[in-house]
């Protein structure tokens, strides 16, 4: 089962002028981000995570909560959704998949080998209802070697990134 890591503020900010419904009221636009994932979540089966930061909050531990499935997360005084998300990619590598557009996130994920996703590209994705899984190639066991290989088919990373955005 594919786990969906969301830096939920930046998913936000990110498309906010793209179509997600609130209003400027930072609690509604939360929510209706929720609401959508909820949607997303009843036609997939993928565990998912939105981080929020609580970053100038009087909250000494992390705050969880369940929203319809989702599993939300705030953060503790003094540490960004940035450090949970990072923490996160560090400790559960396997089977997950982070959106965000944060230049740290995507540099850590890149670093441990962790497929991401901007946050447009999934708004596209759930706007479209592209639900379905498409058949997937298993490069399990390719060696690179130069000059060598199908000139027309995508480099091994960029098949990672795309297998990704399909899984969701």
């Amino acid at each position: 089962m594919i786990h969906i890591i969301i830096d939920g503020y930046n998913y936000i900010g990110r498309t906010a002028r793209a179509g997600i419904d609130g209003g400027s009221d930072l609690d509604g636009q939360r929510r209706s981000l929720l609401e959508r994932l909820a949607g997303y979540k009843k036609y997939r089966s993928a565990k998912i995570t939105v981080v929020f930061d609580a970053y100038n909050s009087f909250s000494m531990g992390r705050q969880r909560e369940n929203f319809k499935g989702i599993d939300v997360v705030y953060s503790r005084e003094g540490e960004t959704a940035d450090d949970v998300i990072i923490e996160l990619i560090r400790s559960k590598r396997a089977g997950i998949t982070v959106v965000s557009s944060d230049r740290t996130i995507i540099d850590e994920a890149k670093r441990h080998g962790v497929p991401f996703v901007t946050p447009g590209r999934l708004r596209e994705t759930i706007a479209a209802g592209l639900w379905a899984e498409k058949a997937e190639d298993d490069d399990e066991g390719t060696r690179k070697e130069a000059k060598r290989g199908n000139p027309r088919r995508l480099p091994k990373r960029l098949r990672k990134v795309s297998k990704a955005i399909s899984k969701l």
